[in-house]
């Protein structure tokens, strides 16, 4: 299976989340500190639909301020009624539209995260594939910019999942071991991930995080 189609996999399970969430639950906090779920299922919609040309337009328009920028327009996304965000979010399937620099992996990684964000919020675990949490973890690692500073964040450090053929970091540095899907949402940036975690890397990690 190639990167688009556990992208189609990934949206799949996250469509039907979505059609599953009671009016509470659209309103409730997500991990994402800024955004509530109809927020972040606004954010992974936008994400998928527009192209570099109106990304351009949309980063002039916030200054080049890409945090400002995809807060505020999420909020804007998230304010439509839930049954138009998970027609949106469903129709998502299928397009192959990319951001500027971002491949199908990079974007396997943040539709599983943003999944995650808001199923620990909700209490509502799952299985992620294996498969796809490969793909993500391997790109989650190569990254040292304003949104996802993974290289930065994980210098020093050795992670090795506990259940999943996975690890990456310096042989000799500060271990962090854990389930694979922890592993991914602390190098994304999700502190409450941390608890899931074991090792003497685990608080000089959560204190990259917290800068």
């Amino acid at each position: 299976m190639d990167a688009w189609e556990m992208v189609d996999g990934e949206r799949t399970d996250f469509a039907d989340l979505a059609d599953s969430l009671t009016p509470q639950q659209w309103d409730a906090q997500s991990l994402c500190t800024a955004w509530k779920v109809r927020d972040v299922v606004a954010h992974v919609t936008q994400g998928a639909t527009i192209g570099t040309g109106e990304s351009l337009k949309t980063m002039v328009k916030y200054g080049f301020r890409i945090n400002k920028l995809l807060t505020e327009e999420a909020k804007k996304g998230g304010a439509a009624p839930t049954d138009e965000l998970r027609a949106n979010l469903r129709a998502t399937i299928g397009n192959r539209t990319t951001q500027p620099g971002v491949k199908a992996p990079g974007i396997l990684l943040d539709e599983i995260v943003h999944q995650q964000d808001i199923r620990r919020a909700i209490g509502a675990p799952r299985q992620v594939p294996a498969d796809r949490l490969r793909v993500a973890l391997d790109d989650s690692t190569r990254y040292n910019n304003v949104l996802l500073p993974s290289k930065k964040r994980l210098k020093g450090l050795h992670l090795k999942a506990t259940d999943l053929d996975w690890e990456t970091g310096d042989a000799d540095g500060a271990e962090i071991t854990g389930p694979a899907e922890a592993l991914m949402m602390a190098i994304g940036g999700r502190p409450a991930a941390l608890a899931d975690l074991s090792g003497p890397g685990v608080d000089p990690l959560r204190e990259r995080i917290a800068q």
